[in-house]
């Protein structure tokens, strides 16, 4: 028996339990380097292919780097194993288009409005620009949908909140196939007309750190973004 493993679990599971633990206890920041293979397997008792594949189910879950072969590093924080997950629960119908909006609303109402109170002048800049450039691109065009994708993200960027930025960022897979199909139910000029406004809008709500203004024209912007995906939804 290992010493403090769980009779529930693998030895490798043991060794990724360890491996956090070290983390933690260590205080390690990103960039900093573990023990290697050898060593973390002498520690704990256990052989280096077991370490190995530990080490490598941590990677996959991005908290760990064993890049180019070498020693092992804490990860940086990112949205690609949460993106992953998420993909895969739409997929597998787990979670649903719908659910994936709502939440996306609830975090982004708050977080525009935490970007209006904490953003840099060129995050305010940057975030008008994009939407400008949604205003002047073509209808349906890939720049539409770039520049919007963008918008969200930047605004997200100057929340100054990482967590909510990495969960909306998880979310970016989803909507390269999701926005598409929300532009294409506004059928008129109109219609097409009103959604830019409301972007212009938010990003004038953010330039005058409006916090209020900025959390209500998302709330808006989002009633109709999610009306169209049960649209969408309805007639498939």
């Amino acid at each position: 028996m290992l010493a403090d493993s769980r009779p529930d679990e693998t030895r490798v599971q043991y060794v990724m339990r360890q491996v956090a633990d070290y983390i933690g206890k260590g205080h390690l920041k990103v960039g900093d380097q573990l023990p290697s293979e050898a060593a973390f397997g002498e520690r704990l008792g256990v052989s280096r292919p077991v370490v190995r594949e530990a080490f490598g189910a941590r990677a996959a879950l991005n908290i760990i780097d064993t890049a180019n072969g070498r020693r092992p590093r804490v990860s940086a924080l990112s949205s690609q194993t949460l993106s992953i997950s998420l993909d895969h629960a739409v997929r597998t119908e787990q979670i649903s288009v719908q659910q994936v909006w709502e939440t996306r609303r609830c975090l982004e109402t708050e977080t525009i409005a935490l970007a209006a109170m904490r953003r840099s002048d060129d995050e305010a800049i940057r975030i008008r620009d994009l939407a400008r450039a949604m205003a002047d691109a073509e209808r349906g065009s890939p720049a539409l949908i770039e520049a919007d994708i963008a918008m969200h993200k930047a605004i997200a960027d100057a929340s100054r909140n990482a967590l909510m930025a990495k969960i909306i960022g998880a979310f970016e897979p989803l909507l390269e196939a999701a926005v598409p199909a929300a532009w294409r139910t506004r059928r008129t000029e109109d219609q097409h007309a009103a959604i830019i406004a409301k972007h212009l809008e938010m990003a004038d709500t953010v330039l005058r750190r409006d916090a209020e203004a900025a959390r209500r024209a998302m709330d808006e912007h989002f009633d109709r973004a999610i009306g169209a995906m049960l649209a969408v939804e309805d007639a498939a």
